[in-house]
């Protein structure tokens, strides 16, 4: 239980780092000539099972400029990635932001 709660601020603040560095990028993505990026539409097998932590999940990821959950499934999310990247780089960075969230929620080490 102490290391959920110690742990609570450092996923908050990772959290402000990616909304911030998200901001950055896309900013200068948006300012840029040419397109912006290329999107991508995700389907994210997600670990969370309880409302909370889906919501919790769910808020993180909508929260960070440029990602916004289109679809919540039993199992899944669906998630569009503006700056996106290859399918499987964007798998890879949802899932750190679960195992994060996951930490805090359920007390499992990331």
């Amino acid at each position: 239980m102490i290391g959920r709660v110690l742990r609570a601020p450092l996923v908050l603040g990772w959290l402000l780092w990616n909304v911030v560095t998200s901001s950055i990028d896309l900013a200068r993505a948006a300012l840029s000539p040419g397109p912006v990026g290329t999107p991508v539409l995700v389907r994210y097998p997600m670990r969370c099972r309880t409302d909370m932590e889906v919501t919790a999940l769910a808020w993180a990821i909508t929260v960070t400029p440029g990602t916004l959950v289109t679809v919540i499934g039993e199992t899944d999310l669906w998630v569009h990635v503006v700056l996106g990247g290859p399918r499987e780089e964007m798998i890879e960075l949802l899932g750190r932001t679960e195992d994060r969230i996951l930490s805090v929620l359920r007390g499992e080490k990331s």
